[in-house]
Parts: structure tokens; C-alpha cells; sequence
């Protein structure tokens, strides 16, 4: 006779974070094991909602579908998914809401899981809120967050992660190949498992990886081409860089585009060789890991975007390590000759695609 599969403890469940696929993934596991006898008894309310009125009119109805119990016995189960004003949103702030998550807990602290249990999926969620500290107390909470790539330890996490999603595949790694996959899919789970699942098929029966197989079986990024690229460039390989970019440009990324990732790319390098040469910043390397130390005197030359953020810290650490085979007089020097044909494609050049190759050559010449 078969055992049948022992369900979970009975308890409201929150699960939330900023890491999508981890949070649906964990949730329809969830909703599987604690699946009433009678399938009727799940009841799926879809929370996703884009204005106020929505949002209500959800929690409303969650709130009744607690409230009713099966009509023939049982135990109920509610899934709550796809939520997303638990965060810091026009939505998340709401009085109308807010008031409405406040009869929510009070719901779930009368009704027992024993009589109808929910799952919350959310993604993303704001520990400061009181619902959240609420929650916390009357039932069980996961968080499922996406890597924090902007340091060491943080890579050194995610790249364990890495290695440990290929093994439970049957892959066995080659050196280096889990830092390339990393570099490959950044901190997006779903392209991993995407990845890791072909490289599987690929590599049957032995399982081993190298990192040509890596190469050749995963899906190229602009982000990627663009790595490989600055690459090159820094190399001095005019013909593979001239190769790169016209891989770029066959895959609909206009020149202008290409130019601007490239610029942001040889602006790192630029600053952060001048900073390395002046002593404001020591490039550190552990194992495969590259990082940075950074002085308070070097915080004012670091480039800032519009939304006034400074470089992630694993990126700058990964440019400066590629650049500082070459002089910061000779980065400043590219970023010049980028300005340039910049100029050149939005006025008057007759052929975009052939200033950009010419460019190109010409700072791998500097």
C-alpha cells in the first residue's frame, strides 16, 4: 500500500519577495500539498491589481472566501496570488486597502487553518508595514528574494546557488563554469533553470559542462555580447570585437544603442582605472571572485544615473579587473572617440553601422 504524501502543518502562509519565479514556484508547491480531499475546497483569487478599486474588490472577496466554509465539511483553502500592493505603492497605501488588509488579519486570527487556510503569494512586500508584522505573528512567512549581486559575498552566494542547481541536475561543472553562467544570467532564477534544464539534454549521460558547451548551448544576451565585447576591446582584438558588433546588430540593436551600452562600459573603465592608478581604489581577487576597496575620496568620481544610483559594486570590481591592462589615459581616450561618432550618428553620417565598426577599431589601436 502506498503512503500518501504527509501534508504540511496547517498554518497561513505569506509567501513573498522580489525573486518572481522563486515566489510562484514555492507556492504552487504549496497549493499541491495542502490541497483539500475535495478539489471544490480550493478556492484561487487572482489579487493582481493595477488601481485602488481592484485591489478592494479582491481583498473583499478573499475576505468572504474565508468566511464561507465548504457547504459538505472539510477543510478550505484559499490562494491569495499574484499580489503586489503589499509594497510601498500608491495601492499599498491606500487607506481603502490598508483598512481592508487590517480586516483581513483580523479574519484569519477567528478563522483557524484547521477550517480554512490561506496562501498569500506577493510579489514583493513591505516588512515595515503592519500587515506584514501581523502576519508574521499569526502564521508562517517565506521570503524569497532575488541575489544581491553588488558585492563578493553576495556573488559568491548566488554563484553557490549556481553550482548547487547544477548539481541536483546531474551536471558536473568545469571550472569557471558556474561564474560564467552567473555573468550569463545575472540574478534572473527562471533564465538559470531554463539554461541549466538544456544544458542537462545537452549533456547526457556523462553530464560533465565545460565552459565551451556553456558557450554554445546558452542563449547569448546583449548584456553578454556586450562583456565579450569590452573584451575584446581592452585586448586589442579589432577582428573579434568587429565580429561581436555586428552579431549585436544582427539581432536589431541599432547602433546608437550599442554605442550608448558600450560608452557606459568604457566610462567604468576609464574612472575606475584612474581611480585604481591614484590609489582610491585596490582591486581584490578570492579564488574566482573579483571585488573591490573603495576609498571615501574615490565616492565623488563614481558616475551616477537618473535615478541616482551609483555602479554596482561586482560590475565596477569586473570592468576595472578587464581595463587596467591599459592605461586610464587610454580609456579617456575611448570615451572621447565614442562621444565622437556619437555625434556623427545622430547628425549627418551616411553609414551608422560602419562609423560604429571604425570606432571600434580604432580604440583597440589606442
Amino acid at each position: 500500500m502506498v503512503e500518501k504524501e504527509r501534508k504540511p502543518k496547517q498554518r497561513h502562509i505569506l509567501i513573498a519577495g522580489s525573486d518572481e519565479f522563486a515566489v510562484k514556484a514555492r507556492a504552487a508547491e504549496q497549493v499541491r500539498q495542502l490541497m483539500p480531499d475535495d478539489p471544490m475546497n480550493c478556492e484561487v483569487i487572482d489579487a493582481q491589481a493595477e488601481v485602488i478599486e481592484r485591489a478592494c474588490r479582491q481583498l473583499d472577496a478573499v475576505i468572504e472566501a474565508m468566511l464561507t466554509l465548504p457547504f459538505m465539511g472539510g477543510v478550505k483553502l484559499v490562494h491569495f496570488r499574484h499580489c503586489n500592493f503589499l509594497v510601498d505603492s500608491p495601492a499599498g497605501k491606500s487607506e481603502a486597502v490598508t483598512s481592508r488588509l487590517a480586516r483581513l488579519i483580523e479574519v484569519l486570527n477567528r478563522v483557524s487553518p484547521a477550517e480554512a487556510q490561506i496562501i498569500i503569494s506577493a510579489v514583493g512586500v513591505d516588512k515595515r508595514k503592519s500587515f506584514y508584522k501581523q502576519f508574521e505573528k499569526l502564521g508562517a512567512v517565506e521570503l524569497h528574494d532575488l541575489p544581491d549581486l553588488r558585492g563578493a559575498r553576495g556573488e559568491a552566494e548566488w554563484c553557490r546557488e549556481i553550482d548547487r542547481v547544477m548539481q541536483q541536475a546531474g551536471l558536473r561543472a568545469a571550472p569557471g563554469v558556474a561564474e560564467l553562467l552567473m555573468d550569463m544570467v545575472g540574478g534572473n532564477r527562471r533564465a538559470l533553470y531554463g539554461e541549466v534544464e538544456k544544458l542537462a539534454l545537452y549533456a547526457q549521460p556523462h553530464g560533465n559542462v565545460s565552459e565551451a558547451d556553456l558557450r554554445l548551448m546558452v542563449s547569448d544576451t546583449r548584456e553578454r555580447i556586450i562583456w565579450d565585447l569590452l573584451d575584446a576591446v581592452v585586448d586589442g582584438r579589432s577582428a573579434a570585437a568587429v565580429r561581436l558588433l555586428r552579431q549585436l546588430l544582427t539581432q536589431d540593436d541599432g547602433p546608437v544603442g550599442i554605442l550608448i551600452m558600450l560608452a557606459g562600459q568604457v566610462r567604468l573603465a576609464a574612472v575606475g582605472t584612474h581611480l585604481l592608478e591614484s590609489g582610491r581604489l585596490r582591486v581584490n581577487r578570492s579564488g574566482g571572485y573579483v571585488n573591490l576597496d573603495l576609498s571615501p575620496a574615490a565616492d565623488e568620481f563614481l558616475p551616477v544615473s537618473k535615478k541616482g544610483e551609483k555602479p554596482n559594486a561586482f560590475r565596477l570590481a569586473k570592468v576595472v579587473a578587464q581595463a587596467r591592462r591599459r592605461p586610464a589615459r587610454s580609456w579617456f581616450a575611448a570615451l572621447e572617440v565614442l562621444c565622437r561618432t556619437h555625434l556623427q550618428l545622430v547628425t549627418a553620417a551616411s553609414d551608422p553601422e560602419k562609423a560604429l565598426e571604425t570606432a571600434i577599431v580604432r580604440i583597440c589601436q589606442l
